[in-house]
């Protein structure tokens, strides 16, 4: 960890105040270079779960992680709440650490219930929900934690905090995998890879901003559940808009198409990885500065996020359609063709990311980011029901595009709404690769 660190436990929370966040290029950079080594660790687990579980055993993996996605979108968005909380200056580091705990072990065990009542309707697949929904309080515990350092503009500790959250996983997995363990068991072990990491996270943030301090004044309580769950009321269609592909392939397909799919869908959050570090940097500013400030901010952000992913795109799609069939082995050939079809979907993400920032902690308007999701998951849901049936894996290609267009036309209506900005200004352009130039020269002076 980098940065200033408090002298003591009583100081704490004026060191986490103190402390100061590196330049957008510099944090973008950072965070940059740990996607690099997060891709690593993304690619490796894609290549093992399919190779060693085949395109059904991959398709379980699958279903079983968009359960832990599932089960911790109820309560998940608290993180934000939290956000808001100390960009209001309405409650101490410590103090957010503290209604963290709580809500993560009671939100995330109310959450694990349910989904445990609602497990048997799934037949033989029970436990693809079961079992996953068993780490919902220590999955919660960490994305608050992550959440608090994002809010303080440490974006060195989020980095390595997602940077265990895509290595530890996969350093799990792999034992029981090249035993030859079933994918059910290999499944189990990997689950507690998100036990150990929000363990660790936890002792890495109590180290910066001291031991938690749990208020006992429910204001605090009634203002993070409230808000968080009208986030997440928003993240639960995001996530279903996102994954309601694969859903629909588990409902009207096979696992196995379920796992194809599930490769394309992997490859499309390796090329955003660039997207969600820029975001990243540019969190606390977006919602914190003044509101012309965070307006032009976000569109410059708009902007490099775009030509990002399509940069990453020009890169990774023909590479895909290279050496995927051939690393992965037999079953998975559609995956290049359906990572094309998934491009004008990994486009539109890339635009509307930094709008999540602006809506949700600079016009504290979270409503707006749901009516964004809802009409992309109507259309999405829609054309799924209607292609998935008809063309499988492609049909549900298409409808996450079309979904993703729909998005980003509603959300740049309304955004465009309350700043006056205009759709030409967020087309990438020389300014755009004229601020790498410059870091690039930066860079070179400093070595």
């Amino acid at each position: 960890m980098s940065g200033r660190r408090p002298a003591g436990r009583g100081d704490a929370d004026e060191g986490a105040a103190q402390f100061e966040p590196p330049s957008i290029a510099s944090g973008g950079l950072e965070a940059l270079l740990f996607r690099a080594t997060e891709l690593v660790s993304l690619v490796l687990m894609v290549v093992f779960t399919a190779r060693l579980l085949g395109p059904s055993g991959r398709g379980l993996y699958a279903l079983a992680s968009l359960s832990i996605g599932l089960c911790q979108v109820p309560f998940s968005s608290v993180w934000v709440a939290n956000a808001v909380e100390l960009a209001r200056k309405r409650a101490t580091p410590r103090e957010l650490f503290g209604v963290s705990m709580v809500v993560a072990l009671c939100g995330g065990t109310l959450t694990c219930l349910v989904a445990l009542a609602i497990s048997p309707l799934l037949g033989d697949r029970w436990w693809v929900l079961a079992l996953p929904s068993l780490v919902t309080p220590f999955v919660l515990l960490r994305a608050y934690q992550e959440g608090l350092w994002t809010a303080l503009g440490h974006v060195r500790a989020v980095n390595v905090l997602r940077l265990g959250r895509a290595t530890l996983p996969f350093l799990f997995i792999t034992p029981p995998l090249l035993a030859g363990a079933t994918a059910r068991t290999s499944i189990v072990v990997w689950e507690l890879a998100f036990v150990v990491l929000a363990v660790t996270a936890y002792f890495r943030l109590r180290a910066f901003i001291g031991r938690p301090r749990v208020p006992r004044d429910l204001p605090i309580y009634r203002r993070v559940v409230t808000y968080g769950l009208t986030l997440s009321g928003f993240r639960i269609v995001e996530v279903l808009n996102e994954r309601n592909g694969l859903i629909a392939l588990a409902v009207f397909s096979t696992n196995a198409a379920v796992g194809v799919f599930s490769i394309a869908v992997a490859a499309t959050d390796v090329l955003l990885l660039s997207t969600e570090a820029l975001a990243l940097s540019t969190f606390r500013r977006i919602g914190s500065d003044a509101p012309e400030d965070s307006h032009a901010l976000t569109v410059r952000t708009i902007r490099h996020c775009i030509l990002l992913a399509a940069v990453a795109s020009l890169f990774v799609t023909p590479v895909a359609y290279l050496t995927i069939p051939w690393i992965l082995g037999p079953g998975f050939g559609d995956v290049p063709l359906l990572l094309l079809l998934l491009l004008p979907n990994v486009l539109c993400v890339a635009a509307i990311t930094p709008l999540y920032t602006f809506f949700q902690v600079q016009a504290e308007k979270p409503v707006t980011m749901f009516r964004v999701t809802g009409a992309a998951l109507v259309a999405s849901v829609t054309l799924n029901i209607a292609l998935v049936p008809q063309w499988g894996a492609r049909g549900a290609a298409v409808a996450a595009s079309l979904g993703g267009i729909v998005a980003a036309v509603v959300a740049f209506r309304a955004f465009a709404a309350g700043s006056q900005t205009r759709l030409r200004e967020l087309r990438p352009g020389r300014q755009e690769l004229r601020d790498y130039v410059l870091l690039v020269a930066s860079l070179r002076r400093r070595t």
